[in-house]
């Protein structure tokens, strides 16, 4: 197989790069979803005929777009249309609704949209309605005046004229609710995807010729940033799923002849959690298995049961990924997030921004080496990015210490995040749309152990007037994304404040689940797959 290889500084957007790759290696297959793949040089003309197509809607450099659709080629035919045109793509999780929904999409200013059949039925459950120019529906269903089918404008002629971009330029707004606040909207450049996508080959992470397998979402800057942009810089094939299966997902990575597998640790953890099988000791065609993060005990038992090693000491967030990385050559610390990466500096400080000494714990504070490198600040938003980017650094709000080899070590988040299913959900967010339920005159949430190796969430509730499980739960099913369901809800006459006023949450952390905690997973109260979404089709899968 011919691979091109296009240098870090060379390209100024991802589209340069395919444009390169497209006339290298032409046929040879780029990117590929369940049963449905795109050669480098059939990428390359698609997105410029859906380029052209959006452009005769009237949508010019600088609009946003926003993307609200499971995984698919169109996605990927999407995000590389917008960035020819110099429109800013937004892209969503498809598990918002309700004010979660609204909030992203009101902050963002978006234009248009470019849905699926359930991204279109959440968008019009709003009430009142988010008015958009143009709503692209993805699907192949009959459409009405408010509608505009996907598969007409790609049938469009090849765009022949686009606006000159350079790295500077912002390619997309991608939300990020990690914090006590409301979700904020990263500003994403173009050079943040060119100029990180070299550094995923020469960590051994993807290299030319690679079959990568990818279950992430293609609304995360992981898939986007990392899955994407380095298997088109190193001339890879990249093969993405629908949906994550657990119980099929070794099998299809045999199948398919996957080289690398690209995936979080909470996979990982629910891949070893699946019964054995005659054929788990059979690698295939596998070199590698990335799993960050995952503790180096289940690290060492995927090895043993799959035959494939793996690497889980890497760190990143939306405004800078990656932020450390272990490289396959050299010595690792599993358990770590490993050292930083060659283009940013990091440092471990203290309150006053004052670098601490090797092994003392501070906030992780990084910065970039190259321009363009990280996020341009958080879209209409500048108190929180001023706030953010003080004294010259970007205050990740992480925890942490780098020991005197440089390898950094993450000690704690921030006390007030959670992290659940692969997602950052906002206490803030998630206790305002809880407190829309009229039973509840106050509530704190906090994230409590989940032996899947990330968070649950339990909600501690003072309710006006009684409040029975089951109508608690239905509320949170229809208002809530399924990942920002609580497992857990304790009602409790009241809750511990400081002298102020404030929620005591370390307090509410400190008590944990009790006797009076209901469990709405020991009760039978779950959110299935097909209703994670707005949409009455059935889902497959685990």
């Amino acid at each position: 197989m011919k691979v091109a290889s296009v240098g870090i500084l060379e390209a100024e957007t991802l589209c340069e790069v395919l444009d390169r790759q497209a006339l290298t290696l032409g046929e040879s297959p780029f990117i590929a979803c369940d049963e449905e793949t795109l050669s480098y040089a059939g990428l390359r003309e698609r997105s410029l005929c859906l380029a052209e197509g959006l452009r005769q809607l009237g949508l010019r450099q600088g609009d946003r777009i926003a993307m609200l659709s499971e995984n698919s080629l169109a996605v990927v035919e999407s995000f590389f249309a917008c960035s020819r045109l110099g429109l800013v793509e937004v892209p969503l999780n498809i598990y918002l609704r309700g004010e979660f929904l609204r909030f992203q999409l009101e902050d963002s200013g978006c234009v248009a949209a470019i849905v699926d059949l359930p991204g279109l039925e959440a968008i019009r459950a709003l009430d009142p309605p988010v008015e958009f120019d143009h709503l692209i529906v993805i699907e192949d269903i009959e459409t009405d005046r408010a509608t505009v089918p996907y598969w007409e404008l790609i049938e469009a002629d090849p765009l022949s004229a686009a606006p000159e971009l350079s790295a500077a330029d912002m390619a997309a707004i991608i939300y990020t609710s990690g914090t006590t606040g409301m979700p904020k909207g990263c500003m994403i450049p173009h050079g943040m995807f060119t100029r990180a996508s070299q550094l995923f080959e020469e960590l051994g992470y993807i290299r030319p010729g690679d079959r990568v397998l990818s279950p992430a979402p293609m609304f995360h800057i992981g898939f986007l940033g990392a899955h994407l942009a380095g298997s088109l810089r190193s001339g890879a094939w990249l093969r993405s799923m629908r949906r994550f299966s657990a119980s099929t997902f070794m099998r299809t990575a045999r199948e398919v002849g996957a080289t690398v597998i690209y995936a979080l640790g909470p996979n990982g953890m629910l891949l070893l959690a699946q019964p054995p099988s005659t054929s788990d000791g059979d690698p295939g065609a596998l070199r590698l298995a990335l799993f960050p993060p995952m503790a180096p005990e289940s690290q060492r038992e995927f090895e043993r049961r799959f035959g494939v090693p793996v690497v889980a000491e890497s760190y990143g967030q939306t405004e800078c990924m990656p932020i450390t990385a272990s490289g396959l050559e050299g010595s690792r610390q599993p358990g770590s997030a490993g050292p930083p990466i060659s283009t940013v500096e990091v440092a471990i400080v203290d309150d006053d921004d004052r670098q601490l000494p090797p092994d003392q714990v501070g906030e992780i504070v990084v910065r970039p080496r190259l321009a363009n490198m990280m996020f341009k600040g958080y879209w209409n938003n500048p108190v929180a990015t001023l706030e953010t980017e003080r004294n010259l650094w970007h205050h990740t709000g992480d925890l942490g210490r780098q020991s005197a080899d440089g390898t950094i070590w993450i000690i704690d988040r921030k006390k007030d995040s959670i992290r659940r299913r692969g997602e950052n959900v906002s206490s803030l967010e998630l206790e305002a749309a809880i407190g829309k339920f009229p039973a509840v005159r106050e509530v704190a949430v906090h994230a409590v152990p989940s032996s899947m190796g990330e968070d649950e969430i339990k909600a501690c509730i003072v309710a006006r007037s009684q409040v029975e499980p089951e109508e608690l739960f239905s509320f949170f099913k229809a208002s809530l994304p399924y990942f920002a369901v609580p497992r857990y809800v304790e009602l409790m006459d009241e809750l511990p404040v400081t002298a102020v006023g404030r929620v005591r949450k370390q307090a509410l952390r400190e008590r944990g689940i009790t006797e009076a905690t209901w469990d709405f997973e020991a009760l039978g109260l779950v959110v299935s797959r097909d209703e994670r979404r707005a949409s009455n089709r059935r889902a497959t899968g685990d």
